[in-house]
């Protein structure tokens, strides 16, 4: 089920998940959503991304927490010139249409537990005029341990997607 902060639907409008296009997804992420998914230890990675993860699993209570570290990145501001409204929705574009393009690519690949995304826009801790985006996956069984539901007023700009929600490709 999606689930749209109060605050990222102001911002981004309620159909924004409607818009999004394959061509959204940047490249050095299809890059990412191309590599594919490997599990591991009984956790669902990303294969990039393990890759380039250099952290000490044994330090993980839980798959989730594992999980979540390994699969977790800031969203590419490449092209991304604007600032303020318009950056937060830049990069919320750019971050769903990547989470929505890894889930539909792990779907296809297995059939194992159901996987969560978690798309945020916020401030620096610098610049709280500046903000980042970052985008990570889960199994959503982890979502609650890892404190991820519910979303509510406080929540800020967020979006959770989950593999079910991604069964159809993004359209071109």
């Amino acid at each position: 089920m999606v689930v749209i902060s109060p605050d990222a639907e102001q911002v981004l409008g309620p159909d924004f998940l409607e818009h999004l296009r394959a061509v959204d997804v940047c490249l050095p992420l299809r890059a990412v959503v191309e590599e594919g998914w490997i599990t591991e230890g009984g956790a669902r990675l990303l294969v990039a991304f393990r890759d380039s993860y250099f952290g000490d699993r044994s330090k993980f209570s839980t798959v989730g927490e594992y999980e979540t570290a390994v699969n977790g990145r800031g969203i590419p501001e490449d092209g991304i010139e604007s600032s303020g409204q318009e950056k937060v929705h830049h990069l919320m574009r750019r971050g769903a249409a990547f989470a929505w393009a890894a889930l539909h690519a792990a779907n296809a690949s297995s059939q194992e537990a159901p996987l969560m995304s978690r798309i945020s826009v916020e401030p620096t801790v610098f610049d709280p005029n500046v903000v980042t985006g970052y985008v990570t996956f889960f199994a959503a069984e982890f979502a609650d341990v890892l404190g991820v539901r519910p979303l509510g007023e406080k929540s800020g700009i967020q979006i959770l997607l989950e593999s079910a929600d991604c069964l159809d490709p993004l359209p071109d």
